[in-house]
């Protein structure tokens, strides 16, 4: 069962959880999926930058998605507080190894 997060380690501490979700979506590099105040936040205060559209086609045609990104120090630090600890690695291997 998952633990609580700890707050101290959580990526921009002072964000709303749906910005927080936002964030880690684009990090991974997929589509923020959020409202258009949460990406206007987001872009207004650096976090996030708008880096064009993506054309996608479906079988009722051609479709542009809006593309995001994080700046490089703000993808570091989003890095940073979402890799698992040494101590969180090494119970996650024994858990493997259990398996």
């Amino acid at each position: 069962m998952p633990s609580k997060p700890d707050p101290d380690r959580l990526p921009h501490p002072g964000r709303t959880s749906a910005e927080r979700r936002a964030l880690d979506r684009i990090g991974c590099g997929e589509p923020p999926a959020c409202s258009q105040k949460t990406l206007r936040n987001q872009l207004d205060t650096g976090l996030i930058v708008d880096v064009g559209t993506e054309t996608r086609r479906d079988a009722l045609g051609a479709y542009k998605i809006p593309k995001f990104a994080m700046p490089i120090p703000v993808h570091m630090a989003w890095c940073s507080a979402v890799a698992a600890t040494d101590e969180e690695m090494a119970a996650f291997e024994a858990e493997l190894e259990g398996l």
